[in-house]
């Protein structure tokens, strides 16, 4: 009777267009203040030959910027911060591209590189669903996933990926950051994540690439209007040269990333 229902299960994953696995990500932004936590809401949507990994706010944001679009309208996004990636995984030929924005281009940055799970013995259960752990080193830290064989799905969130099983909640040694599957939904239909501007990437670049650019842009994030500023008046009346202007918007600009010190993939902060 288990191996019918194992073997039920599977084909009722295989042929299902779509399962999205819904995630709550919890992370720490600062190292300084740790009891900072942010959270958000992601979705894994697991199609028959590729995957999707992407913020729900985001997904909104770009929703309705389609849809204003659409009727002609202007659009201005909340003022917040947002999750800047979306993972893309081929489940056929295991490829990873993440679609990320540093400054004003959006890139696909081609990930090839392999994450070396150990399996151990430990036991679990998340959402109803029998867990084991595993542990690999991956972007400078060492993380800790639970998979579920009952669900043979070689995926799960952000890039991890390569158990046999579905990743149900995979977290560092810190618990710095923490994904953890809270919904299982299945749907009939495939749905396009919406193409904006701030989701299309014009330009891809590998890996090595990718670090060098983030590098760069977290030491002279404003390099690229370096001296395009002009003279402003502002409402106070108060003359400030171009130069000025850029002095405080280069400051506010490097304030922020000094708070941003805590990425998940360390690693890119290392030269």
């Amino acid at each position: 009777m288990r191996i019918l229902f194992i073997l039920f299960f599977v084909f009722n994953y295989s042929f299902a267009q779509t399962t999205r696995f819904i995630y709550q990500y919890e992370f720490i932004p600062d190292s300084t203040l740790p009891k900072v936590i942010s959270k958000e809401y992601m979705f894994l949507d697991v199609h028959q030959k590729d995957s999707q990994f992407y913020s729900y706010r985001n997904y909104n944001v770009d929703s309705t910027a389609v849809a204003y679009k659409k009727k002609g309208l202007f659009y201005m996004p909340p003022n917040r911060e947002y999750i800047n990636f979306r993972i893309i995984k081929n489940l056929q030929n295991n490829e990873v591209n993440m679609i990320t924005k540093v400054n004003s281009t959006v890139y696909s940055v081609a990930d090839g590189r392999e994450i070396n799970w150990k399996i151990t013995n430990k036991k679990g259960s998340i959402l109803g669903h029998a867990v084991t752990s595993a542990e690999a080193n991956f972007g400078g830290r060492v993380w800790t996933a639970w998979f579920a064989s009952d669900i043979p799905i070689q995926d799960g969130p952000y890039k991890f990926k390569g158990l046999p099983g579905i990743i149900l909640k995979v977290e560092d040694d810190r618990k710095n950051h923490v994904f953890t599957a809270i919904q299982i939904v299945k749907s009939k239909g495939n749905e396009d994540y919406p193409s904006t501007e701030n989701s299309k990437p014009t330009k891809q670049i590998t890996q090595q690439e990718y670090k060098k650019i983030y590098t760069e842009y977290r030491k002279d994030p404003l390099k690229h209007l370096r001296g395009r500023y002009p003279d402003q008046t502002d409402t106070s009346g108060n003359f400030r040269t171009g130069e000025q202007v850029f002095r405080d918007e280069e400051k506010l600009f490097k304030n922020k990333i000094k708070k941003d010190n805590n990425v998940l993939e360390i690693d890119l902060l290392k030269i």
